[in-house]
């Protein structure tokens, strides 16, 4: 059952979002409902969309992978471009009654200038027409870009008390790959190739792993491939719970590397010290709890060594508001996928929700956040926030020149 949420949760929205859209444009925008070319495809997306989550369904039932692949790919398509044309006609809207409000009072009663008035109503009803050209082609874009190779980046990360023994270490970041409906194994092998010739010391994977527990067994012995001579370890997402967290934990118990949960491990390179902890996630997708977070990283760090370095694996990357006053120097989180939504290697929603910490590094006292974008989604759409797989090379703080 759990495996039809994505599908259910489909259907509803997209039947809402279609029927908004069809509303909007039969009594909005009555000229380019007559055209035939609009008309049509419009009502044929809510048909497009239910019979390809038939299809993602009948999948499911039948555990025929391709074919519920192909459902859920071309089911999301359809509602992420009718969710783009529904959000560019209320644009388009506001901007056709401003202008035409602006021209009725730059014109009031003069009845020489109706013509010129009524020109320029036109004009600007056929200009708001560029919102929803414009939304289509970046929705168009946006579901390419969800299908292309994961990338696997070199970030420098300033760590502020970082070790001399550490720097230079590399950890490959692994977080939210979701596999099973838009990314697979097949996606996984060739992003672990291309991570093994970067020949990372630590390979940290931060939850929401896969969609698939029947896969779960076989992700894990792919990561296990990249063989890191600090070894690889796992901490739990919100997905792993709503898939089955008792089918998830009976995995790792014969997997090649653990699951933390609440816990942590010591480990050495050069000497020093490493303690590496997976913090507990709070399930909810509503706003986290950050008591919980202060719970799971006070218990988590219990063991910790107070001359170790400490790293947290938090699949919530507001974890670091707890981790940095409890000493933890690097904190490794996932879980927003960057918003998917991107400008300038910043996440669109980067200045609305700071405090959410959605793609990149952060930092707060001593500890140092990175949040990846993630490697997968839950729905297939990405513009200027590409999948990743980063690479983290750690260097003193002050080498960056930022103190």
């Amino acid at each position: 059952m759990r495996n039809l949420y994505p599908l259910i949760f489909a259907a509803v929205i997209s039947l809402i979002i279609c029927g908004i859209v069809i509303l909007m444009l039969r009594y909005l925008y009555r000229d380019w409902w007559r055209k035939k070319y609009v008309r049509w495809p419009v009502i044929a997306a809510p048909l497009a969309a239910l019979f390809f989550l038939v299809v993602w369904a009948l999948g499911v039932f039948v555990r025929v992978k391709s074919i519920s692949y192909f459902g859920a790919a071309t089911a999301s398509a359809v509602f992420l471009l009718q969710l783009g044309l529904m959000i560019s006609l209320a644009v388009s809207t506001v901007f056709n009654l401003l202008g035409g409000a602006l021209v009725t009072l730059t014109h009031p009663g003069d009845p020489r200038k109706k013509k010129i008035a009524k020109d320029r109503r036109k004009f600007i009803k056929n200009v708001s027409a560029i919102f929803p050209a414009a939304a289509l082609s970046s929705q168009l874009t946006g579901i390419v870009n969800s299908y292309v190779k994961i990338n696997v980046p070199i970030i420098k990360l300033p760590v502020a008390n970082l070790p001399d023994e550490l720097r230079g270490m590399k950890i490959a970041h692994l977080s939210d790959s979701h596999l099973g409906h838009y990314k697979n194994l097949e996606d996984l092998e060739k992003v672990v190739e291309e991570i093994k010739d970067h020949s990372p010391d630590l390979v940290l994977v931060t939850g929401d792993i896969a969609d698939d527990l029947t896969i779960l067994e076989e992700t894990n012995s792919i990561i296990a491939n990249i063989k890191p001579p600090c070894g690889v370890f796992a901490s739990v997402g919100n997905h792993e719970y709503y898939r089955g967290i008792s089918t998830v934990k009976k995995t790792f118990e014969k997997s090649p590397f653990p699951m933390l949960i609440n816990e942590g491990v010591v480990i050495e390179k050069e000497g020093q010290k490493i303690f590496i902890g997976g913090a507990d996630d709070p399930v909810s997708l509503r706003r986290v709890n950050i008591d919980f977070l202060k719970q799971t990283v006070k218990k988590t760090l219990e063991a910790a060594p107070s001359d170790s370095f400490k790293i947290l694996m938090s699949h919530r990357p507001r974890g670091l508001e707890p981790a940095s006053k409890s000493g933890v120097n690097l904190v490794l989180a996932g879980h927003t996928h960057g918003g998917q939504v991107g400008i300038s290697g910043q996440s669109l929603f980067e200045n609305i929700w700071p405090e959410l910490y959605i793609w990149g590094v952060y930092r707060k006292k001593n500890t140092t956040l990175y949040t990846s974008s993630g490697m997968g989604h839950w729905i297939p759409f990405r513009l200027g926030c590409p999948a990743e797989a980063p690479i983290l090379i750690l260097e003193k703080f002050n080498e960056t020149g930022s103190v």
